[in-house]
Formats: C-alpha cells, structure tokens, sequence
C-alpha cells in the first residue's frame, strides 16, 4: 500500500466535501392535474379541511407548521396499511406510546399529481401521533388513506 502525505489526503477530503449533492429530480411540466381516481389518493382532488383539524382518513388537511414542523392526533379504526402523502418536503413521523412507528415504504406521488412524498406504515386500530418535521414551508398539504 502506498502511503499519502497528509496534505494530499486532506486536499482529497475536501474535493469530496465540496462536491454537490445530486440535483433533485425536476418536476414533470403538467398541462392538467393526475388522474388519481383508480388509486388510493382520489381523495386529493377534494377540498382542504381546516388547518387546524384533527386529520381525518380520507381527507386531506392543510396544517400550519411552526419552524418546521407539527404534530396531530390521528385515530385509525381499522388495521392495516396506510399512506401519508404530503405536497412538500417534510418529514413524517407517526408516534404511538412515545415511539415512533417504522415506515414500511416511501416514495414519490404520480407525476402532476401535486404530491411530493408518500410515507407509509402498518397500523393497528388505535390513537397515533402524527409528527410533522425539518420543513421548510410555512404549510404543508396532507392526505392519509388506507391502502389496499
């Protein structure tokens, strides 16, 4: 093996310090919204709720954020799997008995469809904290449905 000086190593550290994070994807140009019908989101296309609103399944809810972030009650009835799309760069966290629930998947909504992420998570019938954090918009568009 073939020792570097030690300048050389750090000169080498900082190119790869420097070097910019990958671009994030651009978004589609859109002439006309999704067509989110066949799928679990057709609820997007319906009215906000109000921002202060306990999220309901289904619906989607505009909720202020105060330096980044939020948390709401959520009530789920029935187990199974769910999806929590939001219009923004935000990270979703649901907590129950002061822990967080591990996603099961995340992803991109459709192009055009306006939603940015989607997390999801299996729940069991129950009371969730919805924990919004690290955004940086004032609000952030949500929607949470019951997978098939």
């Amino acid at each position: 093996m073939i020792a570097m000086p030690l300048h050389a190593t750090l000169l080498a550290l900082q190119i790869v310090a420097a070097t910019p994070a990958a671009p994030e994807p651009v978004a589609a140009t859109c002439t006309a919204p999704a067509d989110l019908r066949a799928t679990p989101f057709a609820g997007w296309a319906l009215p906000d709720e109000n921002h202060a609103a306990i999220p309901e399944i289904g619906r989607p809810t505009v909720l202020a954020l105060e330096n980044g972030g939020t948390s709401r009650q959520i009530a789920i009835t029935e187990a199974g799997r769910y999806g929590i799309a939001a219009d923004g760069k935000v990270w979703i966290d649901v907590i129950t008995n002061a822990a967080p629930v591990s996603s099961i998947g995340h992803g991109h909504g459709p192009a055009c469809s306006g939603i940015r992420k989607i997390v999801c998570f299996n729940l069991s019938a129950g009371a969730y904290e919805l924990a919004l954090s690290k955004a940086e918009v004032a609000c952030v568009r949500l929607l949470i449905v019951r997978a098939p």
